[in-house]
């Protein structure tokens, strides 16, 4: 296993590579505020964006370290990398034309902050 900086980091990522899956927690909570710092700057200060971006990264990681875990030299690297990607993604989805969370919060509240529908209201087909 390659040397990591952190021994206690280096002792968890290869426990996790014998195959101890449950020890990702741990790896990932240790990590866990400096990747949130990073969502915030990613998502341009956004702290729900950047909670939702950091929900997606530790499901994505979830899902990836399982067939990475050999070749994962530095956990916290990786998993930046991993959130880093998906904000990526997040911001060209949001290009293509994807209403993201503030435009919604608009579309459903209006300008005024209340409820808006384009239907008739009980209150209204009266």
């Amino acid at each position: 296993m390659p040397y990591l900086t952190n021994p206690e980091e280096q002792q968890l990522v290869e426990r996790l590579a014998t195959g101890e899956i449950n020890v990702f927690w741990q790896l990932f909570q240790q990590h866990r505020d400096y990747l949130l710092r990073c969502c915030c700057k990613w998502m341009n200060n956004n702290l729900a964006a950047a909670e939702d971006l950091l929900s997606q990264s530790m499901i994505k990681s979830w899902e990836k370290v399982k067939e990475k875990v050999l070749v994962i030299k530095d956990f916290k690297a990786w998993i930046s990398k991993v959130t880093y990607n998906l904000s990526i993604d997040t911001h060209r989805q949001c290009k293509r034309g994807a209403i993201g969370v503030e435009d919604l919060e608009v579309m459903v509240l209006g300008s005024g902050g209340v409820l808006v529908s384009k239907e008739e209201t009980p209150v209204l087909a009266a």
